[in-house]
């Protein structure tokens, strides 16, 4: 009796995992199929519309011309897209720390808020192709400036968001915590920073796809490797899908850092509404 009994638990939970994992698989294939379908079909237009219209390469290269590019160099498009990825991350990294940082001494201080806070926004509104010269003169040549480009780029839209999630906690609940005598250091690990992760997401998801783009601009302003110095070469010498090629490589970058993001996300943020299936 007892062994049936086990057999029939032991297959109520085979059914119940075979269950989720076909949910599961259904919600990944759900994400995934309308973005191929729409990928294929605008190639396939793109394709046929540069033959149809005999378009120059220089105007607009066809997938295919941008394809045997990619591939006839990939060994050097993927050392220089190395060269970026690293400067994206390693700029990422620290421009979202110093973000979160300043983020939290914004929420805990009104005084450093109202006093900095229209510091930051100027600085932020200045150009990057205007800062990233001086910024190169202050960190040097190396790949250092552009790390510093890029963290200069990817710090602001965490602090505001840092910022505003530790201020949008549960008053009942910080009742609760204070009568019940919680240290500045519970409240701020058990409640308030909590409350702030989907904030901290949506701008570490800025922050990532910031990061790329610096690290392009910084490329650009002086470099010699890269995908920003791949993509002005290129320019220079009108070899427009290798262009096209370093260009769709770096938006490829974008993707891949703003998916891992997205993973984390569910990962340490699975409670949110947002994280439902079909969302």
């Amino acid at each position: 009796m007892s062994d049936a009994l086990s057999a029939g638990t032991a297959s109520g939970k085979s059914r119940a995992r075979a269950s989720r994992f076909a949910e599961r698989s259904a919600a990944i294939l759900g994400d995934i199929w309308p973005p191929v379908v729409v990928l294929v079909a605008l190639l396939g237009f793109w394709e046929w519309a540069c033959m149809a219209f005999a378009v120059k390469p220089y105007v607009l290269p066809a997938p295919s011309a941008i394809w045997e590019a990619a591939t006839s160099g990939f060994g050097q498009l993927m050392y220089n897209a190395g060269i970026t990825a690293w400067e994206a991350l390693a700029g990422f990294v620290i421009g979202s720390a110093m973000g979160a940082v300043i983020g939290t001494a914004f929420a805990y201080s009104r005084f450093m808020a109202r006093g900095f806070m229209p510091l930051l926004i100027a600085a932020n509104t200045i150009p990057t192709v205007a800062i990233a010269p001086i910024i190169i003169i202050w960190f040097g040549h190396g790949i250092g400036s552009k790390i510093a480009v890029t963290a200069f780029l990817s710090f602001f839209p965490l602090a505001l968001n840092m910022m505003k999630g530790l201020q949008s906690y549960d008053r009942v609940v910080a009742d609760v915590f204070r009568i019940s005598a919680a240290s500045p250091a519970q409240t701020f690990f058990k409640m308030r920073l909590p409350t702030a992760m989907p904030y901290v997401f949506v701008g570490l998801k800025l922050n990532v796809t910031f990061s790329v783009i610096g690290a392009i601009v910084a490329e650009f302003i002086q470099a010699d490797r890269g995908l920003g110095f791949v993509i002005m070469t290129t320019y220079r010498t009108m070899a427009m899908p290798k262009l096209w090629a370093a260009m769709i490589l770096s938006a490829l970058l974008g993707i891949v850092f703003f998916l891992i993001v997205a993973a984390l996300e569910r990962l340490f943020v699975p409670w949110h509404a947002s994280m439902e299936p079909g969302r």
